[in-house]
C-alpha cells in the first residue's frame, strides 16, 4: 500500500536525512543553514505531493486535507503559509541565536552562564574567543574549568518567525506532522501505520552543547600541563612515603 504514495514517503524520507544533516552540523553555521534550507524545500513539497498522490481516491483525500490542515496551522508550516519563499538567510539567525559558556562533570551541568556565540561563527571559534578572554579576565576565567570539570558551550539556533523555539526541534516536530499524515493515510488505504519513533535522532542536550578538552583548556589558559603536574605530585607522593 505504501507504493500509493511513494512520492510523499520519498519526501519524507528525505526530510529524514535533511534533519540528520542538521544534527551533524549543529555547531557550524553555514553547513547547519544550507541543511535546514533543504529540510525547508523538501518539507514544503510534500503537502502538495501528497495530495497529488490521494486525487484518485476520494476517502484519503478527506484523511490528508484533515492533517494538512493541522499541519499548516502550526511551527513552520505556519510561517511557509504566510511567506511562501521563506529561505534561512544568514542574517535572519542574528538576533534569536544564543550560546552559553560553562563547565560540566561528567554529563552534569557544573555552571553555565551567557556568552555571545556570533552566528556566523563555529562553536569552535567561539571557544577559542572565550579562551582568550579567559587569559585576560581573571574573574571569567575563575569561572572556568577546575580539576574536576571540563569546559563546555552550548548554542541553539532561532529566528524572529519562531523566537520561542530552537529550529532544530521545529524542524523535528514538523517531520513528525508530515508523518502522521502520511501514516493516516496509509492507513485508509488499508496498510500499516509508520513507525515514528525515531529512535535514531539524538537529544537536543546532547547536540546542543560542545565539550571540550579539560586538559587543552589548562595548557592554553594557564600554561599547566595536567598530565604532567599529576606525574610530578605522584614522584612527590613516592618520595614522602620513602
Amino acid at each position: 500500500m505504501h507504493t500509493l504514495i511513494g512520492s510523499g514517503l520519498d519526501r519524507w524520507q528525505e526530510c529524514h536525512w535533511h534533519l540528520h544533516q542538521m544534527e551533524s552540523n549543529y555547531h557550524e553555521p553555514e553547513p547547519f543553514r544550507f541543511a535546514l534550507n533543504s529540510f525547508i524545500r523538501c518539507a514544503k513539497e510534500m503537502p502538495l505531493v501528497l495530495r497529488h498522490d490521494v486525487q484518485a481516491d476520494p476517502a484519503a483525500r478527506v484523511v490528508v486535507k484533515k492533517h494538512l490542515e493541522r499541519l499548516e496551522a502550526t511551527g513552520l508550516f505556519k510561517v511557509l503559509k504566510k511567506r511562501r519563499d521563506f529561505i534561512v538567510h544568514q542574517g535572519m539567525l542574528t538576533l534569536q541565536s544564543k550560546g552559553q559558556i560553562g563547565t560540566v562533570e561528567g554529563r552534569k551541568v557544573k555552571i553555565s552562564f551567557p556568552f555571545p556565540v556570533y552566528p556566523d561563527e563555529s562553536s569552535d571559534d567561539a571557544y577559542d574567543r572565550y579562551k582568550e578572554e579567559c587569559k585576560k579576565d581573571s574573574f571569567l576565567r575563575g569561572l572556568g574549568p577546575d580539576c574536576d570539570s571540563a569546559p563546555a558551550l552550548w548554542r541553539t539556533w532561532r529566528i524572529a518567525d519562531l523566537p520561542d523555539s530552537d529550529l532544530l526541534e521545529v524542524a523535528f516536530d514538523a517531520w513528525t506532522l508530515l508523518g502522521q499524515a502520511l501514516s493516516s493515510t496509509i492507513m485508509e488505504l488499508g496498510g500499516e501505520a509508520l513507525d515514528l519513533s525515531l529512535p535514531c535522532r539524538h537529544s537536543p542536550g546532547e547536540v546542543q552543547v560542545r565539550v571540550y578538552s579539560q586538559h587543552e583548556f589548562f595548557l592554553s589558559v594557564d600554561g599547566i600541563d595536567l598530565a604532567e603536574e599529576g606525574r610530578r605530585l605522584q614522584e612527590e607522593r613516592a618520595r614522602r612515603r620513602k
